[in-house]
């Protein structure tokens, strides 16, 4: 009985060991291939290729900022911007002139009448 506990945890073990020689097996094999580093390399190179495009886009985007925007060109469109309120402002006087002339005109026409029906009731 104690001889085949004895086999039994002797053949364990030598599995035991069989599997951790097969996984540094595996693990000399993937440091050997240098897949890792190659994957970090990689990484690095492309990390390296995002930064040098977005740099590249930045300077792009700072020239044609630089190229077209001027002073002159804000106080422009400042002064485009202007106008139009002034114009929308103009507009808008003239419009509500218009309408307190007619509601000013409504209420003269109501007095008349009330002074008309006023003045008739007290003629009676």
């Amino acid at each position: 009985m104690i001889t085949k506990i004895f086999k039994a945890l002797f053949k364990s073990g030598k599995k035991a060991t069989e599997s951790v020689g097969k996984s540094m097996d595996f693990i000399d094999d993937v440091l050997e291939k240098e897949y890792i580093a190659n994957a970090v390399d990689s990484v690095k190179e492309s990390t390296g290729n995002v930064v040098e495009k977005a740099g590249t886009i930045y300077q792009k985007t700072k020239d044609v900022i630089d190229e077209n925007v001027t002073i002159e060109n804000i106080k422009e469109q400042v002064d485009k911007v202007v106008d139009k309120g002034k114009e929308i402002t103009s507009d808008l006087a003239d419009e509500l002139l218009d309408k307190s002339s007619t509601l000013k005109n409504v209420m003269n026409e109501g007095k008349e009448i009330i002074e008309d029906f006023m003045g008739s009731s007290e003629e009676e």
